[in-house]
């Protein structure tokens, strides 16, 4: 019995030592400052994960290993301008700029071809904006809980922002300024995706949260749903409502996210 939990425990060790010895923790220049990437090595067509509004790479973390034994892909995770451990240029800042930089620094990484993408809430726009700009590249995406431009709308960003207290904006500036910088221009972003959509061609999931997120007033509910539901078509694209899941899905349901991911991850290749 000894033996066996031994062997075990060397068995379990050995594995964490591999992931370890493959994980690259690395800064890419980009302009004036730098971004912070975080990325798993494997094989295939690497994934691309975008953080929802204010978040970085590390609310990824606890999907990765599972993700990564499923598929033995690349996985990658990176903190957006001003956020976790990336730089920003308060001077040369936007959301189509952001975009620009994380194509160029993964150009530096050696990522030129195919990516699989996964994003959250507001990642959805960057991933949708990223795949427009890279329709052949983007061979999968799962969008969880993301915002979609039939809900964020000018109209509904301008309010949005108007609301936010003068107290709770220098709290952001101070702690997250990558965020203070995209709801400075939420207004501008918003009308600029109005039309954009991620293209047909592109197989996808969207995974929607069963218990809505408090930016969504009670009157606004159904216009959240309908939006949501509308990503589904006849073409390549589904959706799927995740029970009983707030809207960081993944904490209360890992093994849905983890699960579709790995089935269109391995549908496309």
């Amino acid at each position: 019995m000894q033996q066996k939990y031994n062997f075990a425990l060397l068995l379990i060790l050995f594995v964490f030592i591999k992931v370890q010895s493959q994980t690259i923790d690395t800064l890419i220049t980009v302009g004036n400052h730098q971004l912070h990437f975080k990325i798993i090595k494997g094989k295939g067509t690497p994934i691309l994960f975008q953080s929802g509004n204010g978040d970085d790479g590390s609310v990824w973390e606890d999907l990765l290993n599972s993700i990564h034994k499923q598929t033995d892909a690349t996985l990658i995770t990176y903190d957006r301008a001003g956020l976790g451990k990336s730089g920003i240029d308060t001077l040369n800042i936007g959301f189509k700029k952001e975009v620009k930089n994380l194509e160029f620094a993964l150009k530096q990484l050696g990522y030129t071809k195919n990516l699989f993408i996964v994003c959250h809430s507001f990642g959805g726009f960057y991933a949708t904006l990223f795949a427009l700009r890279n329709k052949k590249r983007v061979k999968g995406a799962i969008y969880i809980d993301t915002v979609l431009p039939c809900f964020m709308t000018k109209e509904w960003s301008t309010n949005f922002v108007n609301s936010i207290s003068k107290d709770d904006w220098q709290l952001i500036k101070q702690y997250k300024i990558g965020l203070y910088y995209v709801l400075q221009n939420l207004a501008s972003i918003s009308d600029y995706m109005s039309n954009k959509q991620l293209p047909k061609s592109i197989p996808a999931i969207l995974i929607a949260a069963e218990e809505l997120q408090p930016m969504i007033k009670e009157t606004e509910v159904e216009k959240w749903r309908k939006c949501l539901k509308s990503f589904e078509d006849k073409s390549k694209h589904n959706y799927i409502l995740a029970k009983k899941a707030k809207h960081k899905v993944w904490v209360d349901r890992p093994e849905l996210v983890i699960n579709e991911i790995v089935k269109l991850y391995k549908k496309i290749h």
